[in-house]
This record gives structure tokens, sequence and C-alpha cells, in this order.
């Protein structure tokens, strides 16, 4: 990674965030400095009371994909996955506890270690769609009923996606 990645991102999705701040941050100095410094002072107390979680998340991300057998991984979700098990991928991510800094980081490891596109995408769909971890939540805002048929609509658009994605890489296969 060059310097210039490192202090600005290597993607462009990552650039556009930290340039977009950059940006933000200097018009808040000229027009409202109190302002400015208030959410620096807001933003550095989140990113304090969050490191060690995010460092740890990145370490247990590591851990695991190295812990997946990449050819079995391959195998259940790589380019020879049946509907099945890129639904069942989704589903299953919608069930891992914990925000997108633990949960992102196993996703992408499982892509390195051999799960298709459809799969990933899957996954990532259900984990944003299903979350589980946010029940609780759900509950002190809205009734069980409520919450009950969120978690229908998420895993039914889950399976949904999953299909999708699944039907989309067959035809790219020629299958």
């Amino acid at each position: 990674m060059s310097r210039l990645g490192t202090l600005i991102g290597d993607s462009w999705g990552q650039r556009v965030v930290v340039i977009g701040t950059l940006v933000l941050y200097a018009a808040l100095i000229v027009t409202a400095p109190d302002v400015a410094w208030a959410s620096f002072a807001g933003g550095l107390s989140t990113v304090t009371s969050l490191a060690t979680t995010i460092v740890a998340a990145f370490f247990l991300a590591s851990a695991i994909g190295q812990l997946l057998p990449e050819d079995r991984l391959a195998e259940l979700l790589g380019a020879s996955a049946g509907v099945h098990e890129v639904v069942a991928a989704g589903l299953v991510a919608g069930l891992i506890p914990g925000g997108p800094y633990a949960v992102y980081p196993i996703i992408d490891r499982m892509r390195e270690r051999g799960a298709g596109t459809p799969a990933v995408l899957t996954m990532l769909t259900g984990y944003n769609l299903i979350s589980v971890g946010r029940v609780p939540y759900g509950l002190v805002f809205f009734s069980p009923h409520v919450v009950g048929l969120r978690l229908l609509v998420a895993g039914t658009a889950t399976v949904a996606v999953g299909t999708g994605l699944f039907a989309v890489g067959a035809l790219r296969r020629g299958a």
C-alpha cells in the first residue's frame, strides 16, 4: 500500500469517505468552528470507545478465516454451490451477532477463502436485513408482532435475493 493509500484509502469508496470528511470539517471550521470541534470530540470519543472492539474483531476475523477449510468452503459456497447453499449462507449470516466491523471482515475472509459472489452478496444481504442482534432493540420500540413481521420479510427477502443471485450466476456460467 502506498503512503497516499494509507492516508486516504486504496479504493474509491474509502477515498470518498476520507476526502468527504476532510472537506466537511474544513467547511465547518470556516463556518461554525464550535460545531467542528464538538463533532471532532464526539467522533474521537466514539473511536476510543470502539477501538479495542474493532481491533479485536479484525483479529477474530483473521483467525476465523484461517480456521475455515479453503477447499471445503470453495466447495460449499464457491462456483459449484447450489441454490440451497447460497440461500443458507444468507440466512446463517443473519444470525451472526455484532456490528459490521465484526461481521464484514468475517464475510470478506470467507470470500478470500473461496466463497463465490452470489454467496457473499447473499451473506451481506442476510446480515443486513435479518440481523437478529437488532431484535432486542426492536422490541423496545415495537410490538413483538411488528418485530416478527420484520424478521419474516427480511428472511423472505434474503431467500429471494439468494435465489436471484444464484440464478444470475448460473446463467453467467452457462448452466
